[in-house]
């Protein structure tokens, strides 16, 4: 898209809403929405580490399919976005998303970090009671 004008003032205010058509836009949308999908990816592919989280987090088949039941249920609520889009600005609902995407993978990430915190205190806890065993046996 080209401006015509030789660069005078009077084409700033074109430019701005030439700016202000990309941010509002539907192809804005469509970028921003390609952007959210590949980043929340990970849903799809949960057959594939289902298994990693089943043997590293010791849950028992019921435990997995209650997670992926829930996995489902947040995929399939996209009907309340699409209402909250049509009272809201764009960036609402994809900061929504942001939000609500970053809480599902932090809660992963601490679910698996608390997992590998309490095995770092069962080691500390062995470590301390062969060390008092051993100071017990030289008195």
């Amino acid at each position: 898209m080209a401006f015509a004008g030789g660069g005078s003032s009077g084409d700033w205010p074109n430019m701005r809403s030439f700016a202000v058509q990309v941010l509002v836009g539907r192809w804005f949308m469509v970028f921003a929405t390609i952007l959210v999908m590949s980043a929340a990816g990970a849903t799809y592919m949960f057959g594939l580490y289902s298994a990693e989280i089943k043997s590293s987090l010791g849950y028992d088949q019921t435990t997995l399919n209650l997670l992926s039941f829930f996995k489902d249920l947040g995929s399939n609520v996209g009907i309340l976005s699409g209402l909250i889009n049509e009272v809201t600005p764009p960036w609402v609902v994809l900061s929504i998303g942001a939000v609500l995407n970053f809480f599902g993978y932090f809660m992963i990430w601490l679910a698996r970090w608390v997992h590998c915190l309490q095995m770092a205190m069962e080691l500390l806890k062995v470590i301390t009671r062969d060390r008092i065993d051993t100071e017990e046996e030289e008195d």
